[in-house]
């Protein structure tokens, strides 16, 4: 029985190995398949947050447009307005309500947002497996692709994306608290024709403006 120990430990670890290997393989298979030939993606969004103990925050809604390699604006419409944009170089947060805009230098490259149109980004930051179980709880047909960092950072833990009919669905992120956060697309449209001055913002009369210091930490987006 010793002599055949080894040898079965020797195949049970190959297994392991070529199954890991696939899925990672199908992942990036998947990924390049939906990102052939986009250059940008509108998409209406429901935004929801869910924390360790499985409470449910209010859900917000609203649009996103994304502009490869790393141009968005994210509006929000409900239940109260707020804007972020970004140009490839800064990023403004604006809060209606407040009339505060914060501005900060965009210079994060791991951000959860750039994986949705860069191959590049993916690669470099996470690494992609292709997984057979959900991670919501609602029945879904989808492919899940599990995105890990590569380095761990103080935000994201992990990343999942649920992908149906070439379209990404679902993005779901968890915190380093296990907080999760899901965004689900809809209305999606590839490659729209979008404006220029989308991805700037100016701001309006009387709004207090918060610069964040370029020289203290990293931007979060």
């Amino acid at each position: 029985m010793k002599k055949l120990f080894l040898p079965f430990v020797l195949i049970t670890i190959f297994s392991q190995v070529n199954a890991e290997s696939s899925s990672q393989e199908q992942a990036k298979s998947i990924l390049q398949t939906l990102r052939q030939d986009l250059t940008s993606l509108s998409a209406d969004f429901q935004q929801q947050e869910i924390d360790i103990n499985q409470n449910q925050s209010e859900v917000s809604s609203g649009k996103v447009w994304l502009n490869s390699p790393n141009q968005f604006r994210w509006e929000y419409i409900e239940p109260a307005p707020q804007l972020i944009v970004a140009n490839g170089e800064q990023v403004w947060i604006y809060d209606e309500d407040l009339e505060q805009v914060t501005i900060k230098p965009q210079d994060s490259s791991a951000n959860p947002i750039y994986v949705l149109l860069d191959d590049s980004k993916t690669d470099k930051n996470y690494q992609a497996d292709l997984i057979k179980i959900s991670p919501i709880d609602e029945e879904n047909n989808y492919s899940w692709i599990e995105l890990t960092p590569r380095n761990q950072n103080d935000e994201v833990k992990q990343i999942w994306l649920g992908v149906e009919d070439n379209m990404i669905r679902v993005l779901q992120i968890r915190n380093q608290m296990d907080n999760n956060v899901v965004f689900k697309f809809s209305n999606t449209t590839r490659n729209p024709e979008i404006k220029s001055d989308l991805f700037n913002f100016s701001v309006p009369d009387g709004t207090d403006i918060l610069m964040e210091n370029p020289g203290f930490g990293e931007s979060d987006y």
